[in-house]
């Protein structure tokens, strides 16, 4: 009897056969199966991923993290798109050639919507110009608009094909109308020279346009390296670099600095409501940040201020300045941050304060200001707030505070006089109480003997401080009797050693 011999292959093989085979390869040779066969490419590819911790399931959730081995990127793109990439979350072996590698990776792969870039080394700050290269390979580059987050600091980066012109500055001219005679002597001497300064620098000028011209039609394109440096400045960070893509052609960079602990929100010119709404949600700074103001007019909703500072769970200062939350949206009072907000000091609007308290349970210090309602308000004696005022000191917490009062001493009504609606809104929880002037108006010694019996109404109070400036210069002795009557009137404190004026005695 004749037996053929049928000599076995890696092609007639049983999966499981070769699954078992891919699990002893080392990542060279399984990247060589992959591409033999498209079976070979379907029983390789994910031990292939694996070496470099990527899983099935980071592939499906579109999340993956590399710290070398760039092309990988380009492996997994062809299998599903990548919705965030991480580099350099694990410390180790670093370098520029990397970073460069990086880059060139990024350029010919399809718009990646989150990329976060960990400075590890602090490579990215050698020559400061390793982020400003790696922005301009991504593939937005090109034709979206660059919003970067640095520090305390907001740039925009518009695509162009050309740089801006840069005028050269023409000498200063004179006015002869108010010449002296020693002047008149030194324009008819230097008068030619003046002239042909200016005649130097309107051709110098009329070149620049020229050369603008020039690139705007038929010369290169302007680099998009140069285009990022020229609009945002040179580019470090020390910790991390997030790129983000927001809807209308904008793409977001966040660079995190530890020496950069203050956040303002401004408005931005250029930028519609749904791309600032976009901007806020996407926008994470980290633990970093500490301190945050919303600057006037940036007019936020109250939600979206309230969803940032609940990802920002290390802010300990916030202030909040006239007109910077949508008033519409103080109607409803979204959920609030979990308890474990860090904020301890709060300035806000008094219209503000019942809405941000929930945003602070273990809140310290409170600052108060009355802004008026419009400009008209400001150049008249127009009323205090005073429902404003009863409801920001009913919305206080339950637990011991410090309270500063910013007054517009020249409005009527204020909470110490006979007919104000306000007097008797009095919690028991301030034991310290801090007053200034909003405007140019001062205490004066009237004002405090007026106001002692109000200071009474806080049962709690011990302290009461007048800011310096706040009070007109008083004599000694009338000082004296004025910080006993403000003791006679609050039973909390101990002596007159626990009123300030700050006073500067000459």
């Amino acid at each position: 009897m004749i037996c053929a011999y049928f000599p076995t292959t890696m092609t007639s093989l049983p999966n499981e056969l070769v699954d078992r085979i891919c699990s002893f390869l080392r990542s060279r040779d399984l990247w060589a199966m992959v591409r033999v066969s498209s079976r070979f490419r379907r029983l390789a590819m994910f031990p292939f991923l694996s070496r470099f911790g990527i899983s099935h399931s980071n592939i499906q959730a579109g999340t993956i993290s590399l710290s070398d081995s760039f092309f990988v990127i380009l492996v997994v793109a062809h299998i599903c798109p990548i919705q965030r990439l991480i580099c350099f979350k694990e410390p180790g072996p670093t370098g520029q050639l990397r970073y460069k590698r990086l880059a060139s990776i990024l350029a010919i792969t399809a718009p990646i919507p989150d990329i976060v870039i960990y400075n590890r080394q602090y490579m990215l700050q050698r020559t400061r110009r390793e982020t400003v290269y790696l922005l301009a390979r991504i593939p937005q580059a090109a034709n979206t608009t660059f919003l970067i987050i640095k520090g305390n600091s907001t740039y925009l980066s518009r695509p162009r094909s050309t740089p801006p012109i840069r005028w050269k500055l023409l000498p200063p001219p004179l006015n002869s109308t108010s010449l002296s005679t020693t002047m008149k002597v030194l324009v008819v001497l230097f008068g030619i020279p003046l002239l042909f300064a200016y005649l130097v620098s309107a051709f110098i000028n009329f070149g620049v346009v020229l050369v603008w011209a020039y690139r705007l039609l038929v010369g290169p394109a302007w680099p998009q390296d140069d285009r990022i440096a020229s609009d945002a400045g040179l580019l470090v960070f020390d910790d991390w670099m997030r790129i983000q893509a927001l809807p209308e052609k904008f793409t977001l960079v966040t660079l995190t600095e530890q020496r950069a602990p203050v956040f303002a929100l401004r408005p931005i010119p250029g930028l519609t409501d749904a791309v600032y709404s976009s901007l806020l949600s996407s926008l994470d700074l980290g633990f970093y940040l500490q301190r945050l103001t919303v600057e006037a007019h940036t007019n936020i909703p109250h939600a979206e201020l309230m969803a940032f500072l609940h990802r920002h769970p290390h802010l300990t200062h916030l202030s909040c300045e006239p007109h910077s939350i949508l008033p519409s949206s103080l109607v409803s009072l979204p959920t609030p941050p979990k308890s474990q907000s860090k904020i301890s000091t709060l300035t806000a609007p008094a219209p503000y304060i019942p809405h941000l308290l929930p945003a602070a349970p273990n809140i310290q210090r409170i600052c108060i200001f009355f802004p008026p309602a419009n400009k008209a308000a400001l150049l008249s004696h127009a009323a205090f707030d005073a429902p404003a005022y009863r409801d920001a000191l009913a919305a206080l917490p339950a637990h011991p505070l410090s309270l500063t009062l910013a007054l517009p001493l020249a409005t009527t009504g204020l909470p110490w006089t006979a007919d104000a609606e306000a007097r008797a809104a009095a919690p028991a929880t301030v034991h310290e109480l801090v007053l200034c002037r909003d405007g140019p108006a001062r205490f004066r010694a009237g004002t405090i003997r007026a106001l002692a019996p109000w200071l009474g109404l806080f049962p709690g109070l011990r302290r009461v401080v007048f800011v310096h400036g706040a009070v007109e210069r008083i004599p000694p002795a009338q000082r004296a009797e004025l910080a006993e009557a403000i003791c006679a009137a609050c039973p909390g404190m101990s002596g007159t050693q626990d009123v300030a004026f700050n006073i500067m005695d000459d």
